[in-house]
């Protein structure tokens, strides 16, 4: 898999769950349901932290610009902008190019090169481990509650 297909792969993902998460928001605002939206709302943030260590990872990997590379995460944040940056990025030609370090020769110099290198040399086990953190991140931003609790604020004000 390429820079561009994963990268587009992840922003299709981070698309899905924006919907996701938004049809749920509908159905909880609108009176229908609340049963959907945490199911939605933890979906998306798992495509969330996916689609952000994707980016950082293209990032490296092409050496995009620090703004470049900032306003790719940024857009995750901003419902089904995560595409639209891709293709962005695809015209631009930031996401040409294989991965670097497949090539045993080539010696990573910094830091963040070297891990670059370890995920491209061992890809499974960089998986892996890369799965484990989204999912420590992950559960850790679930033991901390949504990002607005109305009734922990309506509580806190009586």
């Amino acid at each position: 898999m390429t820079p561009k297909s994963l990268h587009r792969f992840a922003a299709i993902l981070e698309m899905f769950t924006w919907t996701f998460l938004i049809l749920g928001m509908i159905l909880k605002y609108g009176g229908i349901t609340d049963a959907v939206t945490p199911i939605a709302g933890g979906i998306h943030g798992f495509g969330f932290l996916c689609f952000a260590a994707i980016t950082i990872t293209v990032w490296i990997n092409n050496r995009w610009s620090f703004a470049q590379g900032f306003v790719g995460l940024i857009v995750s944040v901003i419902p089904w902008a995560a595409l639209p940056f891709t293709l962005w990025a695809d015209k631009k030609g930031l996401l040409n190019g294989g991965w670097r370090f497949s090539d045993p020769a080539e010696k990573p110099e910094t830091f963040f090169d070297k891990i670059l290198a370890q995920l491209v040399r061992h890809p499974v086990r960089s998986i892996v481990i890369l799965l484990i953190i989204i999912a420590i991140v992950f559960s850790i931003l679930l033991a901390m509650g949504p990002p607005y609790d109305p009734n922990a604020i309506e509580e806190a004000v009586s």
